[in-house]
């Protein structure tokens, strides 16, 4: 006994057209996307839309702002400490000071002057903090990417600037008692 398989059934390729489509009721698989219109232009991989760069700018302006009243008191603070060289015990060579012999006025001097110094340090720390975070965020989100980046390079070398006017402040404080 031999089978012989049915007959194939007819092909019936799927319409061209959506119209098409619909009057003869096909429906077309969930796979088969139309493509996208051509007005319609995908971004390159890995680009993000650009936004505003008001972000990124304020971020610089809060690390910039930093530095400059981080400045502005180190070098204040920095005047005071070295104003305070006047009272120095040269004798020994070292210029070393006796805390005992210095008058009360100078010692408000001395107490104001390391204050000086820590609130520069810590208002540059703040601002710093602030424009990095936010300068970072800036970068990611592509929204004032170059002013990201620039906050982002003023808060970490904003303390070494600092550090520096403090020392001119202290060379500016000494220098008429150094002889």
């Amino acid at each position: 006994m031999t089978s012989t398989p049915p007959p194939p059934e007819p092909y019936n390729p799927p319409p061209a057209t959506r119209a098409e489509a619909a009057q003869s009721g096909y429906a077309a698989s969930p796979a088969g996307y139309s493509a996208p219109p051509a007005a319609y232009g995908a971004p390159a991989p890995g680009a993000r839309p650009k936004g505003s760069s008001r972000l990124g700018l304020i971020a610089f302006v809060a690390a910039l702002l930093g530095i400059i009243i981080g400045s502005i008191l180190a070098t204040i603070g920095g005047m005071q400490t070295g104003s305070l060289t006047q009272y120095a015990d040269y004798t020994t060579g070292t210029g070393t000071l006796d805390y005992d012999s210095v008058p009360p006025s100078a010692q408000q001097m001395g107490i104001a002057a390391g204050l000086l110094t820590i609130a520069a340090f810590l208002v540059w720390g703040a601002f710093a903090l602030w424009g990095f975070i936010q300068g970072i965020v800036a970068t990611v989100k592509n929204r004032g990417r170059g002013w990201g980046i620039a906050a982002i390079v003023l808060a970490v070398i904003g303390g070494g600037i600092v550090l520096i006017f403090l020392t001119v402040g202290v060379g500016v404080g000494a220098a008429p008692y150094v002889s």
